[in-house]
């Protein structure tokens, strides 16, 4: 494959691969943005008014919305958008989803990170990760389960008589204690 600035660019079921064309179309749909980036060999689509990168080189510049499916990112700037593959050497990622990817150097300012390997990157917290994510369903989970263990409680204590009644307070008071503590936990890590 020869090294041009696009190899492709999928729009409305046709395959271009001339560079006036690609970039008329770019400019049409408003992604005239994309055309001060430097990039190479790029496999591009829209969709629905999103730019779709499949595969290319992206040596630098400023990417302002859309998805990355899969790059050899150089250096540069992602606002917003979501990436599902790729190696970065050096990015910014203002605002965004990773699904998976290899980031080998830069900063996650706002994001959600579900995969991937995010080497020495610095992240702000601002950013939630996987983990991050499952602990709070599992907080909610089990919070769940005790208040509906509660209300079990409470039913049986009606039949049981007032002796029951009172180790169901107490229980309740350790219900609302833990549920307390969680969403003390909730707003801490927030912070």
């Amino acid at each position: 494959m020869a090294n041009v600035r696009y190899y492709e660019l999928k729009y409305e079921g046709e395959i271009y691969t001339k560079k006036y064309e690609i970039d008329e179309i770019l400019i049409e749909n408003e992604l005239n943005w994309f055309l001060d980036c430097e990039i190479e060999n790029m496999r591009i689509e829209i969709k629905s008014e999103t730019l779709i990168i499949n595969s290319g080189i992206y040596y630098s510049g400023v990417f302002e919305y859309g998805v990355v499916r899969d790059v050899d990112w150089r250096s540069g700037s992602f606002v917003n958008g979501v990436i599902y593959n790729g190696v970065f050497k050096k990015v910014l990622i203002e605002q965004g989803i990773i699904f998976n990817g290899t980031f080998l150097n830069g900063e996650i300012l706002k994001g959600d990170i579900r995969g991937g390997d995010v080497g020495n990157m610095k992240i702000s917290e601002q950013t939630t990760t996987q983990t991050q994510l499952q602990d709070e369903e599992e907080h909610q989970a089990q919070a769940s389960q005790e208040t509906q263990g509660q209300a079990q409680v409470q039913g049986q204590a009606q039949v049981q008589g007032q002796a029951q009644v009172q180790q169901t307070q107490e229980k309740e008071i350790q219900v609302q204690e833990k549920l307390k503590n969680i969403e003390d936990f909730k707003v801490f890590r927030k912070k």
